[in-house]
């Protein structure tokens, strides 16, 4: 039911995050992109340098006490409010840029994606750490890893953006 909740509070999420883009949508493409781009190449030098910026954030994790009320319930919930990201911790601003970014060109396919995205990444995480047969090392392999997975997604950000610049520059 975790897996279930977050992939649910993650599309939601993509959901609004669409839905207030197709809003913006109104405002002429090339402005949006000039909004955009500023705030996506700090953010991105910040995490390509390996020193993720440190935006507004919820610095605190979903309660685990959450997780026992039901057997159903609880899990479900937990999930939902972890792929929200809105009430969990998130070590880099990109999720941030990812907003952003759908707000400003996207519409609501692009915030599904997103939001399907968003939640596979969380859920992954937990799921290779239970896999891996040793959390306590896994735990200590991925803190020391942070930067580069972090620089990954960054270079992976930038691709896309890269690739959707020129077809959204040429729409009405």
């Amino acid at each position: 039911m975790f897996s279930t909740g977050l992939i649910l509070g993650a599309l939601f999420s993509g959901v609004v995050v669409g839905a207030v883009g197709g809003l913006v949508s109104i405002v002429d493409p090339v402005v949006r992109w000039w909004v955009l781009i500023p705030p996506l190449v700090v953010v991105l030098a910040f995490e390509l340098a390996g020193r993720p910026l440190s935006l507004p954030q919820n610095r605190r994790l979903v309660p685990q006490d959450v997780i026992p009320r039901s057997e159903f319930g609880g899990p479900l919930q937990f999930g939902f409010e972890m792929g929200t990201g809105v009430r969990t911790f998130t070590p880099t601003a990109l999720p941030h840029a990812l907003v952003l970014s759908v707000v400003l060109v996207g519409g609501l396919g692009p915030g599904l994606l997103a939001g399907l995205g968003f939640g596979l990444g969380r859920a992954l995480m937990p799921l290779t750490r239970t896999l891996s047969g040793d959390p306590a090392a896994w735990d200590t392999r991925m803190l020391a890893s942070m930067p580069w997975v972090g620089r990954a997604c960054a270079v992976a950000f930038v691709a896309a953006i890269v690739m959707l610049l020129p077809r959204a520059m040429l729409l009405p």
